[in-house]
């Protein structure tokens, strides 16, 4: 009888334990409630609403193992925020972001076609997540320059859909966004996967970081697949890019360092299977004369890019495209093994290097 009376009451304890694993939500159902759920650890947006002007949602320290449930609808209305601003952040270890929801950024009210210049406009989703934390199954519409920007470490990206397709420009030519980056990315150990991307700028831009995959992504309309402009004395290291198309866009993939970079590197770099179409300017671009977000036309560098593997790039670009151009200062391109370069029409223009496909 004493033993059955020890194997109850433990029973009972597990009975008494197990709610534990089932908190109760905190709801978020006004700009209000953002603050007063901060500390909860099983958070559910649930929209519709809108958070007013020149506000923003600062989760940058939630509770390590937080779970974020995004339902419904969620605008923030348009401000006077810059460039230095996000709308929302979200920082902690093991956090978990879940949708279906939508984040909508306003960004038809800031568009300007001058990006970060022009009317003052802040940038969308900061993240600064660690320890395994997931973001996955929802959407952003509408951001009036960057959408992610993502810092910390050892986080995935999976099935986000980012959707700034308004801000493509209008039939007359006038131009509306711009500066409208999906993923960009200064981290160690990220991955980005499954998701689409429609904007008017990188669909992914690494200008720091190690250890970052970008995996069956689809991206559109933009400046393509991107590491970089990376800045004197930055460092990037163990990049893999797989599995992605980049379609009516100017761009196919880039890397890019800055004109006069007395530092840094850029190395171990994979692109692999990557479906090319409809590309406007360049399919494959490696050039180190960026300046100012423009490119000067002659490179000068000592921030060596090594190690740039290219396989099984294939697609094509418009008429007058180039498929491959490619500028290295002399001596700071080195160990680039590329094949399957199938890129039509062929049209290159390499100097400083000549791999595979030039």
């Amino acid at each position: 009888m004493f033993k059955n009376t020890i194997i109850s009451l433990a029973l009972a304890a597990l009975t008494i334990a197990s709610p534990i694993d089932k908190r109760a939500a905190c709801t978020v159902s006004s700009y209000a409630d953002f603050q007063s759920c901060a500390s909860s650890t099983n958070i559910v947006i649930q929209g519709t609403f809108s958070v007013p002007a020149n506000q923003v949602v600062d989760w940058s320290n939630l509770n390590p193992g937080t779970t974020v449930t995004l339902n419904g609808y969620v605008t923030f209305e348009k401000g006077t925020l810059t460039k230095d601003n996000f709308l929302m952040t979200v920082g902690g270890s093991g956090i978990t972001f879940t949708g279906p929801g939508t984040l909508d950024g306003s960004g038809a009210s800031y568009w300007d076609g001058l990006g970060v210049g022009g009317v003052n406009k802040p940038k969308m989703f900061k993240i600064l997540t660690t320890g395994g934390s997931k973001f996955s199954g929802f959407h952003i519409k509408n951001t009036p320059v960057h959408c992610f920007s993502i810092a910390g470490s050892d986080t995935t990206l999976d099935n986000i859909t980012i959707d700034n397709s308004a801000g493509d420009p209008e039939p007359n030519g006038t131009v509306l966004g711009h500066n409208t980056d999906g993923f960009d990315v200064s981290a160690t150990r990220i991955t980005i996967q499954n998701s689409n991307v429609h904007n008017q700028d990188d669909c992914l831009a690494i200008n720091s970081g190690s250890h970052i995959n970008f995996i069956n992504n689809t991206c559109v309309g933009g400046h393509g697949i991107s590491i970089g402009s990376v800045a004197s004395g930055s460092v990037v290291d163990s990049i893999y890019v797989q599995g992605c198309t980049v379609s009516n866009s100017d761009n196919g993939i880039r890397v890019k360092t800055d004109y006069g970079a007395t530092s840094g590197s850029v190395t171990n770099v994979t692109y692999k299977d990557i479906t090319l179409s409809g590309i406007a300017k360049m399919g494959v671009v490696v050039r180190q004369d960026y300046q100012n977000g423009k490119t000067v036309g002659n490179a000068v560098s000592k921030m060596p890019i090594t190690d740039l593997t290219l396989s099984n790039i294939h697609g094509s670009v418009k008429a007058g495209a180039t498929s491959v151009f490619v500028l290295c200062a002399p001596g700071e391109c080195t160990g680039f093994t590329w094949s399957q370069i199938n890129i039509t029409p062929k049209n290159t223009n390499c100097t400083g290097i000549q791999p595979t496909g030039c």
